[in-house]
C-alpha cells in the first residue's frame, strides 16, 4: 500500500529529530535520509508523472491566456516538480481573462494556474523597479504551487532612456 505524503514527512522528521534519546546526530542523519530516499521511491514517480499530464493539460490555456513556455525544467526531490518559464507575448483583455476562467472552473489546477498568471500579471504592473524590466515568469508547479516575476536589467539605447520589449511592442 502507498503511503501518503504527510506520513512519509512525518517519518523523515521524527528520524531527523531522533526518537531514541541515545542515538547521535549522525545516526539520526543517516536515519533520516534513509527515510528521504524511501520516501522519494513511493513517492516523487507518481507524482512526477501526475505533475506532468496536468501541465499538459494546461499548457494550451497558458498559451490562450497569452503566454509562450520558453522553457521546461523537471525538479526531482521529495518535492517533485516541474517549471516552465514563461514570456508574455500578447495582453488579453478582461473578458478573455473571465472567460478562461469560466471555462476551466471544473479543472482545478488548469484554474489555479491562470488564476495565478493574471494575478501576476496585474502585479508585476505595480511593481517599478529602477533600471529593470518584466521579462518572463517561472511557475513552479508542485506540491506547493509558486509563481516567480523575473526583471533584467534595462538596455540603454542612443538617447540615454531604455526600450522595454513587450510582445513585438516596444515601450
Amino acid at each position: 500500500m502507498k503511503r501518503r505524503l504527510p506520513d512519509i514527512l512525518e517519518d523523515m522528521r521524527q528520524k531527523l529529530l531522533g526518537r531514541e534519546s541515545t542515538a547521535t546526530w549522525s545516526e539520526n542523519a543517516s536515519s533520516a535520509y534513509s527515510a528521504t530516499v524511501e520516501g522519494l521511491k513511493e513517492f516523487s514517480g507518481d507524482t512526477l508523472g501526475k505533475t506532468a499530464a496536468r501541465f499538459n493539460e494546461a499548457l494550451p490555456y497558458i498559451e490562450r491566456a497569452g503566454y509562450e513556455v520558453t522553457e521546461l525544467e523537471v525538479g526531482l526531490g521529495l518535492s517533485p516538480k516541474v517549471v516552465p518559464h514563461l514570456r508574455l507575448k500578447e495582453l488579453i483583455d478582461d473578458e478573455a481573462k473571465l472567460a478562461l476562467l469560466e471555462e476551466t472552473k471544473d479543472k482545478r489546477l488548469v484554474n489555479t494556474i491562470l488564476g495565478s498568471l493574471f494575478r501576476a500579471s496585474a502585479a508585476r504592473s505595480k511593481l517599478n523597479f529602477n533600471r529593470f524590466h518584466f521579462s518572463d515568469i517561472e511557475l513552479e508547479l508542485s506540491i506547493l504551487p509558486t509563481v516567480i516575476l523575473k526583471f533584467k536589467p534595462n538596455e540603454a539605447n542612443e538617447t540615454g532612456t531604455t526600450a522595454v520589449t513587450v510582445g513585438d511592442e516596444k515601450i
